[in-house]
């Protein structure tokens, strides 16, 4: 198969816009669903397929208002598994035209191509009448991406969009941090290793605990799912917070015109007023003390806290994890790193974390962190709103 197609070049790197059709492209392409293999490597960049949705936009497509006007984004000569396919018979090649920026992509009929967005888009022409695959698609074609680059661009693409799990996304921009500079990492990247590394690592408090987006198909021997207690979203967010005010201003300055194919930009350029509390950490790259503060911070927690608490406790919520982190915060500020925090998260051992207190009227967080912050004495009384000290009371169950 042969298409034209208008050659574009952008800072990450050249592409080309064509038209395919809809059977065409089912036919030469794939999509790879993101999913952890034994060794809590993530493989894959995509969400798993929701046939419900596939089938409304099937009922889309068979439409008389049917439009796909965006791109679908393919990386060509990228096998399943995001490997680059090697054999020149099974490979895109590009042939010059008499036009400028316009060439002649030849297409082996085959697999040859990966879906880096829009698989939704395209697998629901399964669903719809069989005329409708000579529908042509608008689609922006890379050729020989790397595989870090596939997961960036589907997670920046789909980042900020109600429709994408935010811990999925989360997990992309970390998607191939190994492979990378460490004192290059962004703090979404930093916060996704070490949230990974808390999950997989067996001496860690939170092993098994962080609940992973992508599919399990290749972990269901080595983890126990009811033993989830919060989201990657929920654990890369607290992290964040720790080091970053702006962490999309701290990435975007690091990626900011790069040399060579990781860059020439670390973490040394980006401002460092010591706030967040934990900035400076962050900034010299010593990830390996961050992570000791938060293993014995969370050893205490899930010591005291976690492992007493009951199903349907608040502290064992995205909520709860959350108050923990600004509680994390305060404790720093005040009293400086600690060996450990045994002392701190005994004080509030005893709050009825079951209450419906933390439920009504929503707030839940909001009254959750005054409470907290009150029996620390980082607050006075009278900074308590009065349900506040009903409940510390035992008014209010």
């Amino acid at each position: 198969m042969i298409i034209s197609a208008i050659k574009v070049k952008q800072p990450l790197g050249e592409f080309y816009i064509a038209k395919i059709k809809a059977g065409d492209l089912l036919r030469i392409s794939t999509s790879s669903v993101a999913r952890y293999d034994k060794d809590g490597k993530l493989k894959g960049n995509q969400r798993p397929l929701d046939p419900k949705r596939l089938k409304a936009i099937a009922n889309f497509i068979m439409s008389d208002e049917m439009s796909f006007p965006t791109s679908i984004l393919i990386a060509a000569n990228i096998d399943r598994d995001g490997g680059i396919v090697e054999k020149q018979d099974d490979r895109w090649t590009v042939e010059k035209t008499n036009t400028t920026d316009v060439f002649n992509l030849i297409i082996p009929d085959k697999v040859s191509s990966l879906i880096i967005d829009g698989q939704h888009r395209l697998n629901a022409f399964n669903y719809a009448d069989s005329s409708c695959k000579e529908i042509e698609l608008v689609c922006s074609i890379f050729l020989d991406l790397p595989n870090p680059y596939q997961a960036y661009l589907f997670a920046t693409i789909n980042g900020n969009q109600k429709r994408v799990d935010k811990s999925l996304a989360l997990e992309l921009f970390g998607y191939d941090v190994e492979n990378e500079p460490q004192n290059t990492w962004s703090p979404e990247k930093l916060a996704v290793y070490l949230t990974r590394k808390f999950n997989f690592s067996k001496k860690s408090p939170l092993y098994q605990k962080i609940k992973l987006a992508p599919l399990y198909s290749e972990l269901d021997e080595i983890v126990n799912r009811e033993q989830w207690l919060l989201s990657t979203a929920a654990m890369v967010e607290g992290i964040m917070s720790l080091i970053s005010s702006n962490p999309q201003k701290d990435r975007d300055m690091l990626a900011m015109k790069r040399n060579s194919i990781w860059g020439d930009k670390t973490r040394q350029i980006l401002s460092n007023n010591n706030r967040p509390v934990l900035r400076y950490l962050y900034i010299s790259s010593k990830d390996d003390e961050l992570y000791s503060i938060l293993e014995k911070y969370f050893w205490s927690v899930k010591t005291i806290l976690w492992d007493n608490a009951t199903e349907n406790s608040v502290i064992l919520k995205t909520i709860g994890i959350s108050v923990l982190f600004d509680i994390l915060k305060n404790i720093i500020e005040k009293y400086d790193i600690q060996d450990s925090y045994d002392l701190y998260i005994n004080k509030i051992r005893n709050i009825n974390y079951s209450s419906n207190y933390f439920a009504l009227s929503g707030g839940g967080k909001t009254k959750l962190k005054r409470i907290l912050r009150y029996q620390l004495g980082f607050i006075q009384k009278h900074d308590l709103q009065e349900s506040d000290i009903k409940f510390l009371q035992g008014i209010i169950e």
